[in-house]
């Protein structure tokens, strides 16, 4: 028998739970913690840039030849790309869950190394870029000036310069944007008439800045070889690159034969601006540069998001005087609110199996094993769970809680059946008597333990992203059951042992007269079982309703892939007619603004004008809002609904009243991490058979 080695040997069986225990409790610090198991599929995306290309040029020059390269990659589900008016284009391949991201992103480079030469030269030389995505926000960062003294190309600038590499270098941070318009760039505005009336062109003016705006590798003097020993050797250093507005307005575009020059600035005026003016951000009604950032697939995001905050306030000491910065979106607050709300559910399970556990036992001594082996069953679980690649979230958690239950039941057996024969027995010792109880129970203890697992198993099986849910809360359930089956096998009959008194101990007063009740309202219940058995259509017409109702019940209720719960963040997009300009957006936006901070429980607003976080592309006519709720414990204390859902409800029924000329619409994140842009469903609608946009558009209007 199995148990009494570890009976006659009980340090051996100590050693085996302190082992998986500390196994586990390492693996806790290093396992990562998110609210859902990962269950969006990995996906690869592709950027290019055609600079001054409108969105059918984009379409025509480089998604056309890219797309026909891509298509049918290894393991590619779908893919879907978007090209703007601002000469941007992104593809986005989604692969099949359980692709090796890396391999994917290996195989999308090789197809569009393919083809790269088919691309015009001017994207070639920004380049085209080939990466992992990933889809899961995890915050949203406003760097402002609360006085307004900085604009926001000082603002982007800074950034580009001096935050957004350390923030790229943060582990677990996958993807860091900024958004809100480009970094410091020179701009050339040329005068057209000045250029016709001394016949001259725009790209004779290109080529002169090409041929002059360069870093030259001039060479070395008194290198070897040389004809005659040198005494010292030099490295040329030349002027490089233009860097002020001076420099580049004496960019010479010609030298007449009468010995006289045209400059730049003969025919252009130069100006230090933007790189891009397609976008701006607003954070509190002053400039703003909004930096998200986006997490690893396998990254613990209360770990990266406290590092992030870590460093930004090491960098804020060399902030310039007047700059500041402030969340607007940030994920980790709910999921530690919902990993802190599952943890003090856990707790509580704990102590009240273990005051069931007294109340029937009615021994302290005796309740001190099952004690023992829930911390043993549920930590030395981690160890397994990180092992298998699971994460800390919910759905483990849950299985966790449910399991509490379950792994105390087996240490329950062996103890009770250890203390009935010791009350039989008074003369018997502990250890014997566990002997002989360990010989009754270890076969139920075994079939249990399979019964168990017959019912989880399968639930493992079951495909796609609902499965990997299922599968996660199943195995955790598994994992815990055999780790006690092995403590009810080996920690518990030792303990009993060496814990258990001869003769089982005085019973305390108290306990008898529970022991007393007990009896009888077993005695009353055998009664009505024995009544009921005996009225079998009447039994049978019980279970009927009862069917029915659950039936009726399960038709009628609500049914989702998880709930949409109030996460503290809402998202608002904002969309104008086709061509809007940016200053009307602009407009529209301080218009909304001016109707969200009506709303008591909303404590900022980030405005992302030209940048539809809906679609992920840069244009003119759209706009979106992130929008910070104040906690949940102020906004419960409010008058009325103060949800998410409620006030998205009231910005979207003010919008349509009193800003007529835009659609707007709150939401808000996605109930799952990676999964869509927002929450609820999206659609997209497809034209296979080559008909105009304007007729696509009538169609989505329809």
């Amino acid at each position: 028998m199995l148990s009494r080695f570890f009976i006659q040997r009980p340090k051996f069986a100590l050693v085996i739970s302190i082992i998986l225990t500390l196994a586990g409790a390492i693996s806790l610090m290093v396992l990562p913690v998110a609210e859902y198991p990962k269950i969006s599929p990995p996906s690869v995306s592709v950027t290019a840039f055609y600079t001054g290309a409108s969105a059918e040029v984009v379409e025509e020059a480089i998604a056309d030849p890219i797309e026909t390269s891509v298509n049918g990659v290894e393991d590619m589900i779908y893919m879907s790309s978007k090209s703007a008016n601002d000469g941007s284009y992104n593809l986005n391949v989604t692969f099949d869950i359980g692709t090796d991201p890396d391999m994917a992103q290996v195989n999308v480079q090789n197809r569009v190394s393919q083809i790269e030469s088919k691309l015009p030269q001017e994207v070639r030389m920004v380049g085209v870029t080939v990466k992992k995505r990933s889809p899961d926000l995890l915050m949203v960062l406003n760097f402002y000036s609360p006085d307004g003294r900085y604009d926001d190309k000082f603002l982007i600038n800074y950034i580009n310069l001096n935050v957004k590499d350390q923030l790229a270098r943060v582990k677990g941070i996958s993807e860091v944007n900024v958004i809100g318009g480009g970094e410091y760039a020179m701009r050339v505005w040329l005068d057209p008439d000045k250029l016709a009336n001394l016949k001259m062109t725009t790209s004779d003016v290109y080529a002169a800045l090409a041929e002059q705006n360069v870093q030259v590798a001039a060479g070395r003097v008194g290198a070897a070889p040389y004809a005659n020993p040198q005494e010292v050797q030099f490295n040329l250093v030349t002027k490089g690159r233009l860097e002020s507005i001076g420099e580049f307005e004496n960019v010479v575009l010609r030298a007449n034969s009468d010995g006289s020059t045209v400059y730049l600035k003969d025919v252009a005026r130069v100006e230090l601006g933007k790189k891009f003016y397609d976008g701006s951000g607003q954070f509190r009604g002053e400039d703003a540069s909004i930096v998200a950032l986006n997490l690893q697939s396998d990254a613990n995001a209360l770990e990266s998001g406290k590092a992030v905050m870590d460093l930004l306030e090491r960098l804020s000491v060399n902030f310039p005087e007047g700059m500041a910065y402030e969340t607007s979106y940030d994920t980790t607050v709910f999921v530690a609110e919902s990993i802190k709300g599952v943890v003090k559910t856990l707790i509580e399970a704990i102590i009240l199996v273990i005051a069931v556990t007294y109340l029937f036992l009615g021994s302290a001594r005796a309740t001190l094993i099952p004690v023992v082996a829930i911390p043993v069953s549920l930590i030395g679980t981690f160890a397994v769970m990180n092992m298998t690649g699971f994460t800390v979230n919910t759905v483990t958690l849950f299985g966790i809680i449910l399991a509490i239950g379950i792994v105390v039941d087996d240490a329950i057996l062996v103890i009770e059946n250890v203390d009935t024969i010791m009350k039989r027995n008074p003369d018997m010792s502990p250890r014997k008597a566990t002997l002989i109880a360990m010989k009754e129970v270890t076969g139920p203890i075994i079939t249990s333990t399979l019964v168990l697992l017959a019912v989880f198993i399968p639930v493992t099986l079951l495909p796609g992203i609902t499965g990997i849910m299922y599968r996660q809360f199943a195995l955790t359930i598994c994992i815990s059951v055999v780790i006690s089956s092995i403590n009810a096998l080996t920690l518990s009959p030792a303990l009993c042992s060496l814990v258990l008194k001869k003769g089982g101990g005085n019973t305390a007063r108290w306990f008898q007269t529970f022991n007393r009740l007990l009896e009888r309202i077993t005695l009353r219940y055998g009664q009505v079982a024995g009544f009921l058995v005996k009225k079998a259509l009447l039994l049978v017409t019980f279970f009927v309703i009862a069917v029915g109702a659950v039936t009726f019940l399960a038709k009628n209720t609500s049914t989702a892939f998880v709930p949409q719960e109030d996460k503290g963040i809402l998202l608002v997009n904002v969309q104008l007619p086709d061509s809007a300009s940016l200053s009307r957006t602009t407009e529209t936006t301080d218009s909304l603004v001016n109707l969200v901070e009506q709303e008591p429980g909303i404590d900022g607003i980030t405005v992302a004008n030209g940048y539809a976080f809906m679609t992920g592309a840069a244009a003119s006519n759209g706009a979106s809002l992130f929008i910070k709720l104040k906690d949940w414990d102020t906004r419960n204390g409010f008058e009325g609904d103060h949800s998410s859902n409620a006030i998205a409800a009231r910005i979207n029924g003010m919008a349509a009243q009193q800003i007529p000329g835009a659609v707007v619409f709150a939401m808000g994140p996605p109930a799952v991490p990676g999964m869509g842009a927002a929450s609820g469903f999206e659609f997209v609608l497809e034209d296979t058979l080559g008909r105009s946009r304007t007729d696509l558009a009538l169609v989505m209007q329809t």
